[in-house]
């Protein structure tokens, strides 16, 4: 919990732009006036000269308050257009095409309480930083709130040159996705008339749309979630959806030749095997596909790009599965919810936290072999190994409805805990990158 800070004087700089190399002091609980022309009781800057309109900035005791609601030229904080916002330490002001910085007190934070031993032994053992200001009610605040077509279409378009944010623009504080949730209502929804139509006319032409749109509606919601979370906005869905498909069925095809030359393990093992073939088979798929990319540099990168592959994986395997028990139709109906509901804690979730640590370790480089001995990688990775072998493992622990056994939202809220861990990974990555910038920029 953050305590009261100082309200000392606040200096807020431009680093780059019109107003270069200028700077102004707020006092604490003061306001100023940003605007284009000399004016008693306001600041000039050259930015908003042949503009008009002005900013309040306002010092509210170790925070500047920007409303710019009368500004008429566009004002960003981490590349996002406001009309009145908080401005938090390292956070980057764009006023026009001027970049401004500040520098801020020194907040006092109270010592955290000491973690649990439980949770003390689970950070041991992935080499992950506790969660920090995560608050899920946060991240998903977005979901319920309206949005327009356009919007939604906006949401889809990254990754190309006019849609990558600059360095100093990119949000690194925690995404509030809400695309995702959208999809999955359609495509559920679409589900859903497909099964009413077959039950009401019983034609068979119904059952493989059924089986396609079934087994993908969730995994690729949940796919929309990890584009959303990917804060530098680098790699376009088209980018995505390919390494889906085409990493998809090339981690399954690897799966089966592992399956076939390394039976040992399911004799061994039995289904329990899955959990080291499958899980190496779609790492080799990312790397594969999108090791070699050095300007991929990004932890984020790297978590949806596991993500893309497990899951067309996860898709292909569960439409597998329908086609299978398609004897019965209302079997493969019941394996369709089944395999969608737990989705989202299964092959996605599992093969995006193995890449992120496998980019966390490979940053900038191309994929080298000798990265796969990495200690940071291999914990993650071993994390998703034991998940998804004890996920095969034929116990139950308590049975419950609808998801068969407690044990697989327990795994799932795991696998989770350790995603959450390496999204706040790729976010300071991304925070300590912008910061290196900006000093950059202040230098020249």
């Amino acid at each position: 919990m953050e305590t009261a800070v100082d309200l000392s004087t606040i200096v807020l700089e431009c680093i780059d732009g019109k107003d270069d190399h200028f700077s102004t002091e707020i006092a604490g609980h003061a306001t100023i006036i940003l605007a284009g022309a000399a004016a008693e009781g306001s600041v000039f800057i050259k930015e908003l000269q042949y503009e008009g309109g002005v900013i309040l900035v306002t010092n509210t005791g170790g925070r500047l308050l920007i409303d710019a609601t009368d500004c008429a030229v566009p004002v960003k904080i981490n590349g996002s257009i406001i009309a009145r916002s908080v401005l938090h330490p390292n956070d980057v002001l764009r006023i026009g095409k001027s970049i401004w910085k500040t520098v801020l007190p020194a907040e006092e934070i109270n010592p955290e309480p000491e973690p649990s031993s439980m949770r003390d032994h689970f950070t041991n053992f992935i080499g992950l930083e506790e969660l920090r200001d995560l608050r899920l009610k946060d991240i998903f605040s977005q979901v319920f709130k309206k949005h327009t077509l356009v919007q939604m279409e906006d949401q889809l378009v990254t990754g190309t040159i006019s849609s990558t944010p600059g360095l100093t623009d990119i949000e690194t504080t925690w995404a509030r996705p809400w695309l995702f949730s959208r999809m999955l209502v359609v495509s559920v929804a679409i589900s859903i008339l497909m099964i009413i139509g077959f039950r009401t006319f019983e034609n068979p032409n119904l059952i493989p749309g059924l089986i396609f749109i079934g087994s993908f509606a969730v995994p690729v919601s949940t796919l929309i979630f990890f584009l959303e979370l990917n804060a530098p906005r680098n790699i376009s869905i088209f980018m995505v959806m390919a390494l889906a498909f085409l990493g998809g069925v090339m981690a399954l095809f690897v799966a089966l030749i592992f399956f076939d030359r390394l039976g040992f393990l399911s004799d061994l093992l039995s289904a329990s095997a899955a959990g080291i073939i499958e899980e190496a088979a779609k790492l080799f798929a990312v790397v594969l596909i999108v090791g070699r990319y050095a300007r991929y540099r990004w932890i984020l990168n790297g978590l949806l790009f596991g993500a893309a592959v497990g899951m067309g994986f996860a898709a292909f395997e569960s439409a597998g599965y329908a086609y299978r028990s398609s004897g019965s139709f209302e079997a493969m109906v019941d394996n369709i919810v089944i395999r969608g509901l737990l989705s989202p804690f299964m092959h996605i979730v599992w093969t995006a936290n193995a890449a992120a640590a496998l980019w966390l370790v490979k940053g900038e480089r191309s994929f080298e072999w000798s990265m796969l001995s990495d200690a940071r990688f291999l914990r993650v990775l071993l994390s998703s190994v034991l998940l998804h072998m004890i996920w095969n493992a034929d116990f139950s622990i308590l049975p419950v409805p609808v998801v068969l056994d407690i044990k697989y939202p327990l795994l799932g809220i795991l696998a989770w805990a350790i995603c959450f861990r390496l999204v706040q990974a790729g976010l300071k990555q991304l925070n300590k990158a912008r910061r290196l910038e900006i000093e950059r920029l202040s230098a020249t």
